[in-house]
């Protein structure tokens, strides 16, 4: 048993995942992170978003998110703590790397 997702996230990028399990709600609920994505940047409406993983240098924690090519807006992946799965955070600006949100 389990789910298989298949979802657009930009004209030329599609992406397929399984999630296997013998619960169908554990399957939906692991499977909502992408079933959530309507496939548009919540900053400006941008149809162009990838998604991507960062590895933190000092402690090799992962974050992964859904990153708009348009604008620079991220939405982050939150983990449950139970690692039942991902849900995903509110959008946010483009980081500019200097502690502040771009304007």
């Amino acid at each position: 048993m389990g789910i298989k997702v298949t979802k657009k996230l930009n004209t030329s990028t599609e992406i397929e995942v399984e999630f296997p399990t013998n619960d169908l709600q554990d399957a939906i609920r692991a499977a909502g992170v992408i079933l959530d994505f309507d496939g548009k940047c919540g900053m400006c409406s941008g149809l162009d978003v990838t998604l991507q993983t960062r590895v933190t240098k000092e402690k090799g924690f992962k974050y992964t998110e859904y990153l708009c090519q348009t604008c620079g807006a991220r939405r982050p992946w939150g983990q449950y703590r139970d690692g039942g799965g991902f849900f995903l955070k509110p959008w946010e600006e483009k980081y500019t790397g200097n502690g502040q949100q771009q304007e």
